[in-house]
């Protein structure tokens, strides 16, 4: 079985940062290298939720946490047993496969109880009284396993078994008042004996030594429902191991079950085990199956989680918890940040327009062709994230890149783009707050976190209107997180302009970075349309000269 291996974009993804990471998956797998997983930090936006659509490529699955969990270890099988199975045939199965324990399970595939090692072996200790086959509600099915025995006579409405073991060693005038309607007999040839516990109506009667009922009893057997075996035991061997029939579900742990879910995290396992004196817990999937069992060696082998960055490689931008995960490559076409690793890693950062125009690269370099639908997002990505060749940041490489991976897909790149943008940018119905979270990256400039959000439309109109707004929200976020700047870009893709919004420190020396007066907290900057390209390093200026 394949590893797994995680692949995320950043945190408020754009499409171009779920699109790479799915892209990227693919090219993963079809190189079998990995199983692997893309997965995705927060909500899609509406342009990425058009593109998956369009395509009919499902979303990645939301991680907030690269904290290992118990589906994370490679668990033990399970082997799970039903409560009526012997404890004979438990004890083989304890031996057979070297386990400590057996879940126990309803025929619904529920967890009852757990049967291990210490409770079977503890059944052999205990001095059962001779009622202890009736009391447990032992079958003929058992006993007949552990005796390894064969019918003689199997009534049709056989008698219930609920009676105590006898060996029958008397004359048959000594036994009344001690064998009793339905008990369980255990008895040689002696026809006395053998008509005796049939004519008392016992319910089972077993025949030791390989002999068997004297013929003139079998139809006294029959009209008296008394079921008839025999075993080659000896009778004191019979009577010696027949208490093995017992169901497991007589001796089993029923209350207080400790099991852990396949979601559960390893700390919270830890804990539990710490407290409990088990050898090993089942493990029950979403459904509450039994899919395997851990044990406390199982926690000593746990390994990080793998994970891939993609479109990202600033700490403050990843996983909340990146330093649970192992970092084993990153794929980027932004600037080298602060995201550090265990070892030597595969980084590949590439001047260009997109991430997903590296990932095209990686499929053509390595001669393996994406899927269509695959192809489609890739193209989507480049699209986005270039403004279809309108930012800046823009290269040829996107442009040759576009046209390769359009023809796989089947698109029209203009049209779909126009229909895209469309989809993308409506604001209709959008609150401050959420125009505020949709595309947000946080950075480190010069030992300060400034957040800086974009918000591309055609409807500029709107974003006017609630500029006020828009600048309260923004003083309190960086309130809330304690950053020091909030800047929002909110972009026209067609007129090619941004209105800049800033909020907090620095707010003068970042319009006097663009040559621009500040006017009500804000200022256009036609031509401005790349985060990355031009917004990032003119807060890193106006930042280093007002602390200069």
């Amino acid at each position: 079985m394949k590893e797994t291996v995680y692949i995320s974009g950043h945190q408020n993804p754009d499409t171009d940062s779920i699109c790479a990471a799915i892209g990227y998956a693919e090219f993963k797998r079809k190189r079998n290298e990995y199983n692997a997983v893309p997965i995705r930090l927060g909500e899609l936006s509406q342009e990425t939720k058009y593109v998956l659509d369009y395509f009919n490529v499902p979303a990645p699955l939301f991680k907030d946490t690269m904290q290992p969990q118990v589906k994370d270890l490679k668990m033990d099988n399970a082997y799970c047993i039903t409560p009526e199975i012997s404890i004979m045939k438990a004890l083989e199965l304890i031996n057979e496969h070297k386990i400590d324990s057996l879940p126990i399970i309803d025929y619904d595939e529920n967890l009852v109880g757990v049967a291990t090692l210490s409770n079977l072996t503890g059944s052999y200790i205990d001095v059962w009284d001779d009622n202890i086959l009736g009391r447990s509600g032992t079958m003929v099915e058992n006993i007949m396993d552990v005796l390894t025995a064969d019918f003689i006579i199997k009534p049709q409405n056989p008698r219930p078994m609920n009676g105590k073991m006898v060996v029958h060693a008397m004359k048959p005038e000594s036994t009344d008042g001690f064998i009793m309607e339905n008990d369980i007999v255990i008895t040689g040839d002696r026809k006395e004996a053998q008509e005796d516990a049939i004519n008392k109506k016992v319910s089972l009667l077993i025949i030791t030594g390989g002999l068997d009922l004297d013929k003139d009893l079998y139809d006294k057997a029959l009209k008296n429902n008394v079921s008839v075996i025999h075993t080659d035991y000896t009778s004191f061997i019979a009577a010696r191991i027949l208490p093995q029939a017992v169901p497991v579900s007589h001796v089993m742990t029923k209350d207080e079950l400790v099991f852990f879910h396949q979601e559960d995290y390893l700390d919270d396992v830890q804990h539990v085990m710490s407290n409990t004196r088990f050898r090993a817990y089942p493990v029950l999937d979403h459904q509450n199956k039994v899919i395997g069992s851990i044990s406390r060696y199982h926690l000593l082998s746990n390994k990080k989680k793998k994970l891939i960055l993609v479109d990202h490689n600033e700490k403050t931008q990843s996983i909340g918890d990146i330093e649970d995960a192992e970092i084993i490559e990153i794929v980027d076409h932004h600037r080298v940040a602060n995201v550090s690793t265990f070892g030597p890693i595969f980084f590949r950062n590439e001047p260009v327009g997109s991430t997903s125009t590296i990932v095209s690269k990686m499929f053509f370099e390595h001669g393996i062709r994406p899927s269509r639908e695959t192809a489609g997002i890739l193209c989507a990505a480049i699209i986005s994230d270039t403004l279809l060749f309108r930012s800046p940041t823009s290269t040829q490489v996107d442009a040759w890149v576009l046209e390769r991976m359009a023809k796989i897909a089947g698109i029209d790149v203009e049209a779909f783009a126009l229909d895209m943008f469309k989809a993308g940018t409506s604001i209709e119905g959008k609150t401050p707050q959420e125009l505020l979270e949709q595309d947000v990256k946080a950075f480190s400039i010069e030992g300060e976190t400034i957040r800086v959000a974009q918000v591309f439309t055609m409807d500029m109109e709107y974003l006017e209107s609630v500029k006020k707004e828009l600048i309260t929200a923004m003083n309190k976020v960086i309130k809330e997180n304690g950053e020091n700047t909030f800047v929002l870009m909110l972009t026209d893709i067609f007129n090619e302009t941004s209105i800049v919004l800033v909020a907090g420190d620095f707010t003068e020396e970042i319009a006097a970075a663009f040559d621009k007066p500040l006017v009500d907290n804000s200022f256009e900057e036609p031509g401005l349309l790349s985060r990355k390209k031009q917004m990032i390093p003119k807060l890193n200026f106006a930042i280093s000269n007002a602390k200069a």
